[in-house]
């Protein structure tokens, strides 16, 4: 009989069968996911969510409402989502409304909310430019 190959844990080293994480490294990185989208993983909003979608489908059926400010028409749809009104990582309240369109709208109101919040809030320096800027080799200012 064979056995599953052991691995090293992608969060600490440990060795782990079958998994990329041990429990414990799995566990923060599923706590730090929350954290970075609150209230999406709560069974009572999946459900409001469902209800949101259910009562779409029975008064409008498979149909997009589309995005008129991204002049994205409505169209007939059958991958429906509900997504919040006012995005909650933007500051919008976990219990606001919701609205419901296909995942392909969802997706592209939520690119242009954070691409406008990008430009509001100016560029963020990547690791990158960070490693650059702090090198030791650099001799800083020039000093008359």
């Amino acid at each position: 009989m064979t056995r599953s190959l052991l691995r090293p844990c992608l969060g600490c080293g440990r060795q782990v069968r079958g998994k990329p994480r041990c429990r414990d490294c799995q566990r923060t990185q599923d706590q730090a996911k929350t954290a970075k989208r609150p209230g999406l993983k709560t069974y009572s909003e999946t459900q409001r969510r469902a209800r949101a979608v259910a009562e779409w489908r029975a008064t409008m059926g498979d149909w997009c409402p589309g995005v008129p400010e991204l002049r994205r028409p409505a169209h007939p749809a059958a991958n429906l989502s509900a997504d919040h009104v006012w995005e909650v990582r933007l500051g919008g309240p976990e219990d606001g409304p919701l609205v419901v369109r296909c995942v392909g709208c969802n997706a592209a109101r939520s690119a242009v909310a954070l691409r406008s919040l990008s430009r509001l809030l100016g560029p963020d320096p990547s690791p990158g430019e960070h490693a650059i800027t702090d090198r030791d080799d650099d001799p800083g200012p020039m000093v008359a």
